[in-house]
């Protein structure tokens, strides 16, 4: 179906009770698509949408001016139906492109679920437009995913109508200070601390756990190199939290989790020492689908500091598996321990052991010795939480009947 230049005065004879074909809603969505949403508006008159959207095979259009332009595909001896001549909202455009079977949003919802129907509907945008999953940082202001520079984005203005304080819409996660934090499974996301002040903090703070409360997802924007003009976003959902490290797991999932905790309850369930889901993606590259979240549930439950060393900087603390996961360790955190990253290295080097009856650390009778792997405090015995017997006798047994080279 295409549409001819008329003089869209014409079109003052006809109303929204015009638009009957349905195929003329998806050819104006074809000529948004060639023209992109700011020359589509500006060609046919029409102003940037502030409420509703209509959706047209999982894409979203500003539905007034939609409906309006459809009218002209349908009638090509008429021309577009011009913004001055109809009203959009509930009784004007979007009743007549329901009319013909298409779903209408309100991207300012008054109510949670229609909020999460908004973020849901968004998201399935996101995917249908995207080239090779990214996005220009353009197209993210446009759609309201994003709005500028800050870590959080709330949208007070757009979100305080379900939370005064205004809900989290969405991340940014650069990886210039946790580059770590972040894989195909989710990404740790710590707590803002800015030069702002601390109440700007607070307020992003707490518009996160709305979000969490709300059961509404996130999304978390990417660049897939440190230069790229072009953004990666993905669907998160906050799924754990951790006041005292200042930080919330986000794990990347199409639906929501079925509960979010806060407080460390690993010594409420049976310990399981082996069950990882770890898979080889080709020849060399392993895929941990639970490494975030083991990382994030060994920090709640030990605490964000090495015992051996002391050392707390967040930058330099790694969860360790006992039980590794190549030989098939599971992802509770008590198959884990926090050490820094030297020590985690010549522990996975087998420089040093944990006797299990003792929780004392041991070295090679060749060294290297405690002084010179910087091991200030040689002992688990202070720690609050203790990693699971049986995973650390496993590894124990490893360590001693292991040939050392």
């Amino acid at each position: 179906m295409t549409q001819q230049p008329v003089d869209s005065s014409l079109g003052r004879s006809l109303s929204l009770s015009a638009l009957t074909d349905p195929a003329a809603v998806r050819a104006a969505a074809a000529r948004h698509d060639e023209l992109g949403l700011a020359d589509f508006l500006t060609e046919y008159g029409f102003k940037p949408p502030d409420q509703y959207w209509v959706v047209v095979e999982d894409r979203l259009y500003p539905a007034k001016a939609l409906a309006g332009i459809a009218i002209g595909f349908q009638h090509p001896g008429h021309g577009p139906l011009p913004h001055t001549r109809f009203s959009g909202g509930v009784v004007g455009a979007n009743r007549a492109l329901e009319r013909v079977g298409f779903s209408v949003l309100d991207s300012r919802p008054t109510a949670v679920e229609g909020e999460l129907r908004w973020r849901l509907a968004l998201w399935r945008h996101l995917q249908a437009t995207s080239v090779d999953g990214l996005l220009t940082p353009a197209t993210l202001r446009a759609m309201g995913v994003y709005g500028g520079a800050q870590g959080i984005w709330i949208d007070l203005n757009r979100t305080k109508s379900i939370d005064p304080n205004g809900v989290a819409v969405a991340v940014l996660h650069t990886g210039a200070r946790y580059a770590e934090d972040l894989d195909e499974s989710g990404v740790i996301y710590h707590y803002p601390d800015t030069a702002r002040g601390p109440a700007r903090d607070a307020r992003e703070i707490a518009a996160m756990k709305a979000a969490s409360e709300l059961g509404l997802p996130l999304f978390v924007i990417t660049s897939p190199t440190p230069t790229s003009a072009q953004r990666r976003v993905r669907l998160g959902w906050i799924t754990d939290g951790d006041d005292d490290n200042r930080a919330f797991l986000i794990t990347f999932a199409e639906t929501a989790p079925s509960r979010v905790q806060w407080d460390d309850h690993s010594d409420d369930e049976p310990f399981a020492a082996f069950g990882n889901r770890s898979r080889r993606v080709g020849r060399t590259v392993q895929h941990r689908p639970d490494q975030q979240a083991f990382k994030f549930k060994v920090l709640r439950r030990y605490g964000a500091r090495c015992p051996l060393s002391g050392v707390t900087v967040p930058q330099m603390l790694e969860a360790a598996h006992l039980i590794p996961d190549s030989q098939g360790g599971s992802s509770d955190p008590r198959n884990g321990l926090v050490l820094n990253a030297a020590l985690h290295r010549a522990f996975d080097a087998g420089l040093f052991a944990i006797n299990p009856d003792t929780l004392t650390i041991e070295t090679l009778p060749a060294g290297p010795t405690l002084q010179d792997m910087g091991i200030h405090t040689p002992t688990l015995t202070a720690l609050p939480h203790r990693p699971a017997p049986e995973a650390l006798r496993w590894r124990y047994q490893q360590w001693t009947t292991t040939p050392t080279s």
